[in-house]
């Protein structure tokens, strides 16, 4: 039940008793301010490296392309595409997680979305997993295969119980022979990695769709003292680590080839966190971080992100322009 600071010289007991606000879990980098007595270090301060906005870390590099893709220049060098962004007040991102395929119920409700946005599509749906209501086994494939829709360009993130290997991260996306069907059909639709990046205009967006929020709190040295507040702690932690899943390998495995695509440095604009937690918005150093929550568990709410002015809207039910749209996802193997 003890914590100490060790190196090849030999160990410190730490006596940590007061926390600033995240979560900490074995593996963060952390400030610790105190004393050192009797050899034991009094910690009276412990907090993560303070976030640094995207702003400060592009005035120091200029305009390198952290993101990736094919352009060595970052997107938000570009005035043209910031004036699209801006002059396109109709363009929407419909983010749905858990998108159940296999449900009657979920499939009525998107059905009554569809319906809803049929006379002014949206830019893009972005439907994260699990597409079964259970784990993965053969009939799943057949349901996967057999549902079709008709509408704007459609991003599918693989969840953890979809087809793929267990738990390890970043997660490849959903084999062709399951998609094959959906994509002749839905000419405009991409089976992606988890997680995966989008550009749209001079704007970048992360998508990983993974229950974090449960499991940092369950391996937490120290849980908030505000419960209620969980959403802002977990926000802190990962724009502080600048990583997706700053988790000790045993407790969150990713697979070492590829980690790149799980940190978040520079600061993107918007995260977003498919986590079957309550849903969330929330902006911190000018990152906006948007959870849709589970759409069956939730009551079928979804989040709507409007990116001409940078805002996030909750939807239970139900327009736009596929311009500068670009999804970045990893090549395996």
């Amino acid at each position: 039940g003890k914590f100490y600071l060790e190196d090849p010289s030999g160990t410190v007991q730490l006596d940590m008793s007061k926390f600033h606000n995240g979560l900490y879990t074995e593996s963060c980098f952390v400030l610790a301010e105190g004393w050192y007595e009797d050899s034991v270090f009094h910690v009276s301060g412990f907090g993560f490296p303070p976030t640094e906005p995207s702003s400060a870390t592009r005035a120091y590099y200029g305009n390198i392309n952290f993101f990736g893709g094919p352009s060595t220049t970052s997107v938000k060098a570009s005035s043209k595409l910031k004036q699209l962004e801006e002059d396109n007040e109709d363009a929407m991102f419909v983010i749905v997680s858990d998108v159940w395929l296999d449900s009657v119920e979920v499939m009525d409700k998107l059905n009554i979305m569809f319906s809803g946005y049929a006379a002014m599509p949206p830019t893009c749906f972005i439907f994260c997993g699990n597409f079964s209501s259970t784990p993965y086994g053969k009939t799943q494939i057949k349901s996967l295969k057999g549902e079709t829709f008709k509408s704007s360009r459609f991003v599918f993130v693989p969840g953890p119980e979809d087809p793929g290997p267990a738990t390890i991260l970043p997660r490849p996306p959903l084999a062709d022979h399951i998609t094959e069907e959906f994509r002749q059909r839905v000419p405009f639709s991409v089976f992606t990695t988890n997680p995966c990046r989008v550009q749209y205009c001079s704007q970048e967006m992360v998508i990983i769709r993974e229950d974090l929020v449960n499991k940092m709190c369950r391996n937490c040295v120290r849980l908030p003292n505000n419960n209620l507040d969980i959403p802002n702690h977990f926000v802190k932690t990962i724009l502080s680590q600048g990583h997706l899943t700053p988790l000790p390998l045993y407790v969150s495995p990713v697979f070492w080839a590829y980690d790149y695509s799980l940190r978040v440095y520079p600061v993107p604009d918007v995260i977003v966190f498919a986590d079957k937690y309550d849903p969330f918005s929330i902006n911190n150093a000018d990152c906006l971080c948007i959870n849709p929550g589970s759409f069956p568990r939730s009551g079928f709410t979804f989040k709507v992100y409007y990116p001409s002015n940078r805002t996030v809207e909750d939807r239970w039910e139900i327009f736009s322009l596929n311009i500068c749209f670009q999804v970045i996802h990893y090549r395996w193997f």
